[in-house]
């Protein structure tokens, strides 16, 4: 389950700040790494999403083929040929794993991918 921590800074008597100060609205702050399908990212899951996509475009079934790719781009591809994927259905779970609200974060593993991530993306309330 993502965590979320939420950033306040002291102020210069060391107590906190009023709520009207400003410190609601930083925000939240991510303090765990993404995943992508079960394996731990680094940053927002690029170098997964496009072994994944690489392996959506070459139609890729065995997870051999996936060893001439970096680390990461090879961990993507092994997701698409290990679970067999819908691979809306990858970009839905992905949005959902990670709690995505910001859209642009679904690019990068191919147009369907995109779809179901940005369809799964949790719109942030704004009061």
């Amino acid at each position: 389950m993502l965590r979320i921590a939420v950033l306040c800074l002291v102020g210069p008597t060391g107590l906190l700040p009023l709520p009207s100060s400003g410190c609601s609205d930083l925000g939240p702050a991510r303090y765990e790494p993404r995943t992508f399908l079960g394996y731990t990212c680094e940053d927002d899951c690029q170098r997964h999403k496009l072994g994944f996509r690489w392996a959506e475009q070459w139609a890729v079934t065995d997870a051999r083929s996936c060893e001439p790719l970096g680390h990461l781009e090879a961990q993507g591809c092994r997701t698409y040929v290990d679970h067999a994927f819908d691979t809306e259905a990858a970009g839905e779970r992905w949005a959902i794993e990670n709690e995505i609200a910001d859209p642009s974060l679904c690019d990068g593993a191919g147009k369907r991918f995109r779809a179901g991530c940005t369809d799964a993306s949790v719109i942030p309330v704004v009061r």
